[in-house]
């Protein structure tokens, strides 16, 4: 409860406004549009195509775990007047929180592995665009903290397990 009142004493139009465009970048249909990119962009290139099925693993097994999760623990989201946007369905776990975690954080595992000169600078982008997505989850209302937690820990265990599938496909060369 202190939190939930520590964001509403917090909130204005424009830093509504601008979280508003933060969460965008962890929406469903974001996440998708951009791993449709990515994936193409994996089969296209002949060294992405052994991430291919640990990537694809990634999301699909964190968003229907997502999925079965909401609708087994039916959590009702913050009400009253904490929320600055109109969401549906249940809150935990986090959909932007899980999503986004999955998304970029594999995004991020392929990517070090290709530049690993660059593998802090992009450890530290996508901790910020992670961090930033939960917590404008938070800030704009839509769920409780541990709702944006589990939903990175979610998350989380199928970068995980992606990165597992994937260490397996590599090729030996």
């Amino acid at each position: 409860m202190w939190f939930e009142n520590l964001m509403l004493a917090v909130r204005t139009p424009l830093m509504v406004r601008m979280f508003e465009a933060v969460t965008f970048f962890g929406e469903p249909t974001t996440i998708i549009g951009f791993a449709g990119i990515v994936g193409l962009t994996l089969l296209y290139l002949p060294r992405g195509r052994a991430f291919v099925v640990g990537f694809v693993a990634t999301l699909a097994g964190a968003a229907a775990t997502g999925f079965a999760l909401k609708d087994i623990v039916k959590r009702a989201r913050p009400d009253g007047l904490i929320p600055a946007i109109h969401e549906t369905g249940f809150s935990f776990p986090s959909g932007h929180a899980t999503g986004s975690m999955a998304f970029y954080g594999f995004t991020a595992f392929i990517l070090c592995r290709w530049y690993p000169r660059y593998a802090k600078a992009i450890v530290a982008a996508t901790t910020i665009i992670v961090l930033a997505i939960g917590f404008s989850r938070l800030y704009l209302g839509a769920h409780f903290p541990s709702d944006v937690i589990a939903g990175y820990l979610l998350g989380g265990v199928w970068v995980f397990i992606g990165i597992k599938i994937a260490g397996r496909r590599q090729d030996p060369k």
